[in-house]
Order: C-alpha cells, then structure tokens, then sequence
C-alpha cells in the first residue's frame, strides 16, 4: 500500500477521498523504475497504443498545441528542448512491472481503477491548467514538478475555445506544491490543476480512476435492459373519468410512468446484475488488446493443465481484463463478472472466484488447493484458454 505517512487509511478515505488534495511524501519507498523515458517514447511509436505530444508555445497563438500518436523517431528527433510533455495511456496493460504497482492501491476496488498513464516532460514542460471529473494520484517518479491548484471555476463555461486542448481560461492559484521525485498528489474530481516540470527529465505516473455520470449510467442501464430483454411491462393509463381538456397532461398520467420507472429502479436483482456489467466493461482501448484466445494447436487438455499447475505453473490476470464478483444472497452464492459480462460460476468454489478476482497474480501452491472439482479445474481452464489468465512467464 502506498505510505500515507502520517495518517491513517481510514482518515484517508472519509476526509479526503473524492473531497480535498492530499500530498503524499515518499509515498512509495520501493519503487523502481520499471521502464526509461526511451521505452516510453517507444511505445508512443506503436499503432494500438494511445500516445499524444502537448507543446507550448508561450510566445506565440494558440499557445498550446496537441498531436496524436503514433509518433516516429523523427518526431521525436526535432522536438524543441523545453515545453513540451509525451503522455501514454494503458502502460499497465503493457508492461507487467507497472501492472503490478496497482496493487498498492488496493484499498479502493480494483474496477474502479482506469489506467496508468505515463508522462514524460523536458524543462517546462506541462498539459496545461485543466481539471479532471475522475480521481487520480500523481506520481512523481523521476525528476520534480510544480502544481498549481484551485477549486474556483472548474467548469465547461471556463476552457479556452479553439483548442484541442481543455485548457482553464481562468485559473485562480489557491495553493502551490513542489513534489519531489518519490512524492505523490492525489487529487479529486474537479480540482484545478497546472503541472510545470522542473527538470530536464520528469516523470509522472497518473493512476487514474473511472468516473460515472448520471447519463453514463442511465444510457448504459437501457442497454441493459434491451439486451437480456428485461422488464416488457406496459405503461398503465390512470383514470380519465374525470378528463376536461384533451391535450393536458395531467398528474397522474407522468405519476404512473414515474410509479413504472420506480418498479424498475428498485428492482434489486436486475439492478446488481446491470451494475456487474457495468462496473468491469471494457474501453474501447482495452477492447482492442484484449489477448487473442489460443488456438487448437496451442491448447492442451484439461487433465494435462491441471498438471502444470500443481507442478508450478503461476498464472497472471491479463491486465486489459477486469474481474468483480457480488456475493447473492446468505448462502454465499457468487454472481462474477469478466469484462462487462456475467460468467457462469456454477459449482465453482467461493473462495477461488474471490482469489482470481482479488488477486493480479496466481500461485500455484493456492491455485492448486482448488483442483479437487471438475468445476473449478473448468474455471481456470476456460478463463486460461481466451488468456484472460495466462502464464506468468507470458507477461509480455
């Protein structure tokens, strides 16, 4: 877990989880580098990785500028030597040694988590004053960087028009913080923030979380409905006895599509499957690096995967998936959920879907000790056969 320092988890997340900043010095005290700024600017080469250059010009209209991956070496051979920052989204569902950093962040569920993204910047190099609808911790990984915060005009009304860029027309510093390489920031939803890089070279890991919109949820849940073809019911007229004028919408006619809409809200079942769904559906990105599940040549039977387990074949969640669980009802009966879908658990042990599902990493000393049904052996063996789970030496 991330070293809070000098308060407690629990302080944490009632006092400034989604509310206020907090700084966080030497918040991870083992980390190492897991890749040069050179492999970063490498991946921002690739075709199916999400990469963008941000340049500033401050002398000269529009002042900020964006482009889009994928880069070639030459882009980055004429590049300014100041102002200017790479960002690549995903590195966790590409590296596996970033992958496992998320698991100091386990304290907030695993499917809330976006992605890490990764930025390199030169001497003044920065994205600009925005904000962000989403939670995120910054960290300082190589180099140091300025912030600038505020909480004043975080809104659409307040961005520059004419940019690809959401730059803040307006930004009002409320509070200045220097972190320095091992330092962390975590900041909520629509905190304002300018990050100035103070350093020829300056890295910064953005674990970023999901954020839900009201319409996001309410778009998502209709689609839900329409596809399992759930709950048909028919709008009821209310009484018209008593009706004067013909084109008046009167109360108790919206009163019984909002009693209809209630009846379906409160529904609790479809409500938690719907939720499942939604919670560990994929982005479009993720879509796309989804492994491709192994072909009959690469296959090999049940009974002979089994056997690589229990002779020490560790196993590793892919890191474009993600896995939830919900416990039914009081007889412990799991519903799981695998990239936006429920999957049929049927037999399948409790504590196994609780261990894939909380853990990134598979031993096989425990994935053995739940090799005693063909229901549990089946698990595995289907989630390893799409290499939704595959083999820890296939990081890569």
């Amino acid at each position: 877990m991330i070293n809070l320092q000098h308060i407690s988890l629990k302080t944490f997340l009632s006092d400034y989880w989604q509310k206020k900043p907090l700084v966080i010095r030497n918040a991870l005290p083992d980390f190492t580098h897991p890749l040069s700024p050179d492999e970063l600017a490498g991946l921002a080469l690739e075709e199916d990785i999400e990469s963008r250059l941000v340049f500033e010009t401050p002398n000269e209209k529009p002042y900020w500028h964006l482009k889009h991956g994928p880069f070639s070496v030459k882009d980055f051979s004429i590049l300014p030597p100041t102002h200017w920052t790479l960002l690549v989204q995903g590195v966790d569902r590409l590296i596996p040694e970033v992958y496992a950093l998320l698991d100091h962040f386990n304290f907030i569920p695993q499917w809330r988590i976006d992605d890490i993204m990764i930025s390199y910047a030169v001497l003044h190099g920065s994205v600009g004053p925005h904000y962000d609808n989403y939670d995120v911790f910054l960290y300082q990984a190589k180099g140091r960087r300025e912030w600038s915060l505020t909480t004043k005009n975080c809104n659409s009304q307040n961005y520059r028009n004419g940019l690809e860029l959401r730059i803040m027309n307006q930004f009002d510093i409320e509070e200045c913080i220097i972190l320095e390489e091992g330092d962390m920031l975590y900041l909520p939803p629509h905190v304002g923030h300018y990050g100035i890089s103070l350093s020829d070279e300056c890295m910064t890991y953005s674990f970023g979380y999901r954020s839900y919109q009201g319409q996001e949820l309410l778009e998502s849940f209709s689609d839900y409905l329409s596809e399992q073809g759930l709950f048909k019911n028919l709008y009821q007229d209310p009484d018209w006895s008593n009706l004067q004028d013909t084109s008046e919408i009167i109360p108790s006619a919206w009163l019984n599509a909002q009693k209809l809409l209630h009846q379906l809200i409160n529904d609790e079942k479809i409500m938690q499957s719907w939720f499942g769904c939604f919670a560990t559906r994929l982005d479009q990105q993720a879509e796309l690096q989804l492994p491709t599940p192994l072909e009959d040549d690469e296959l090999i039977d049940l009974p002979g995967f089994m056997d690589e387990i229990k002779a020490g074949l560790n196993l590793v969640r892919n890191a474009s998936c993600r896995f939830a669980y919900r416990n039914k009802n009081k007889h412990a009966e799991y519903q799981f959920y695998v990239n936006g879908s429920t999957w049929d658990v049927d037999g399948v042990h409790q504590n196994l879907l609780r261990y894939i599902a909380n853990n990134r990493y598979l031993s096989y000393k425990m994935l053995s000790t739940y090799l005693n049904t063909k229901e549990n052996q089946l698990f595995i063996y289907n989630l390893w056969k799409l290499q939704w789970l595959h083999a820890e030496e296939n990081l890569m």
